[in-house]
Order: structure tokens, then sequence, then C-alpha cells
């Protein structure tokens, strides 16, 4: 991986049999996407020597030349892309060809060339369903959620978790105007599900004491040592039994995880929502199953430095 990302006039072209992958953002200098994919990329490479002529890089692409992008990389040999801020919901306005959930969740973070055409995905419910059931033991089916933040983030975990049945979802944001947007979108969706919400204003803390709860961070908090916890009540509070997932991967360990372990509660970091949503979309352009490990042992090594 090249120390800079490349700018949009600076792409390389990919004549077969080489092939092109990467993610677009901005800023996207931050991004440990190659670093993943390319190590997964090195392990498919063992057993098809063909793998050693894909490459993953980064792209510095701002909001309102995505569409320009799209039509250069797929001209320059580019089969597969991933999308970040600000990307992933302008993309529902430029791809024509959605998969239903990444339409339903409102973004778009993985991008398949085929028949010169882009088709979208979101892997990210795929991600932190998988994260969810290898860390924490959840079965989504038998656990009651809640979750924190009515941002994108919140959005794909709420869709997912519904999709899978979960016995009851609860959303809890501090302003109410994204919430009610957040919930009206669900309830319309999911027309048989069991989802309620709560704002700072509107928020009865004893409907949670003593039961057992799977956690989700969704929202910013905990990216920043001064960030304040994002749950509204101690973790001790909450039913022996709770566990405790924190979308944020970096730091390791946010004040909310600090908290939960504290409390006895068995808790984890977003790395593996993060691998797993990365290997899901590998498997989308490669046709091949992907190992996470490769991924997560370069994240590891990476965070260790």
């Amino acid at each position: 991986m090249r120390s800079n990302p490349y700018l949009l006039n600076e792409v390389p072209q990919f004549i077969l049999p080489k092939v092109g992958l990467a993610v677009l953002g901005h800023p996207i200098s931050h991004s440990i996407s190659p670093l993943l994919h390319n190590a997964a990329l090195q392990k498919l490479s063992i057993e098809n020597l063909s793998f050693n002529n894909w490459f993953y890089e980064r792209v510095d692409v701002k909001a309102e030349f995505l569409s320009t992008a799209l039509s250069k990389l797929s001209e320059s040999g580019y089969l597969g892309l991933n999308l970040t801020i600000p990307h992933k919901v302008e993309a529902l306005n430029t791809v024509k060809n959605l998969d239903a959930e990444a339409t339903l969740m409102g973004a778009v973070n993985t991008l398949h060339l085929k028949n010169g055409e882009w088709y979208g995905y979101n892997t990210d419910g795929y991600g932190l369903h998988r994260a969810l059931l290898q860390d924490l033991g959840c079965d989504l089916r038998t656990s009651k959620i809640l979750i924190l933040g009515a941002g994108g983030a919140a959005r794909a975990a709420a869709v997912k978790c519904l999709k899978e049945g979960a016995l009851k979802v609860h959303i809890h944001n501090r302003s109410e105007d994204r919430l009610d947007e957040l919930l009206n979108l669900l309830r319309e969706e999911f027309t048989n599900s069991t989802v309620t919400g709560s704002s700072s204003v509107c928020l009865q803390e004893s409907e949670f004491e003593d039961q057992d709860w799977l956690v989700i961070n969704a929202t910013s908090l905990g990216l920043k040592d001064t960030d304040s916890s994002p749950l509204f009540m101690p973790c001790s509070r909450l039913g022996k039994k709770s566990v405790v997932y924190d979308m944020i991967y970096n730091p390791f360990q946010t004040k909310l995880l600090m908290e939960a372990e504290q409390a006895g509660l068995v808790g984890s970091n977003g790395l593996s929502m993060l691998v797993f949503q990365a290997a899901k979309a590998l498997e989308i352009w490669t046709e091949h199953e992907i190992s996470a490990d490769a991924m997560t042992q370069a994240a590891k090594e990476h965070f260790a430095r």
C-alpha cells in the first residue's frame, strides 16, 4: 500500500489479468481497508495464483465527483469498490442497481462492476451480525437490543437486527427529530416488529435496569479520550448477562467498554465488524470464500505498532 491515497487523476490503469480494487472517500488517508484486503488477497493467491494480479488501494474523491469517479474507475480496470464518508448515501442516487438491503439501510458501502454497470450492496449489517455471534455469542432472535444513536450506523444495525427477528429493538438518541425519523422508517418497513425509542427528554431509566440487553454503540462517542459514555446510565445497572458491542475499533477500548468491564459485563469493540464487512465485500468481488483470519491479523499488527 502506498503511503498517500491516489487522487482521481492519478489512478493506475489495470488491464486483464490485472484487476483494481479501491476504497473511495474524502478524507481517506486513515483507512486501513487496503491492509485488510491485500492480506486476504495474498492468502487467496496461495491457492489461486491469479489473485496475485488483484490490487487494492485508497482513492481520495470529493462528494461532488462520485459519479465521475465511478465512470473513470470502470474504464480503468476496477472491478470492486468500497465506499465510505461522504459517498455511502450519495451512491443511492448515483448507482442504479441496488441490493434490497442497501436500499433499506439507506447506504451503500460496496460496489461491484458487472457487464459494465455498478451494482451496490451494504455489507455492514452482515459484518455486525457475524461479529456479535463470534465475539459475544449473541443470537439476535433471542436478544433484547439497545442501539445507541440514530444515524447511518444505527440504521444499518437496526435493520439487520429486525431482519433477523430480534426479540426487541430499542433505539436511544439524544435528539428527538432524528430518532423519530428513524423510528417511522423502521415501523413502516417492519410492521410486525417491536421497535421502540427514547431521547434525552423522554427516558425512563427504570425500564432498562436489571434487564439483560445487547447494547450496541452506533455513535461516535468514544473516539476521543475526553468523550463521555454514550450510555445514559452506568453499565452496572444493567442485567448481569448484558453484553456490550462498540462499533468503534480505534481506540481499542472506549470509555463504554471500560465501564462494561468494570461492571463485569462482556464487551467487544468494532474491529470484528470491520473485518467481516470487508470479507463479505471481497467475497462478492472474487466469488470465493474469504477467511477473516488474515484480515484480523493484519489489523492487529497495524494497531500494535
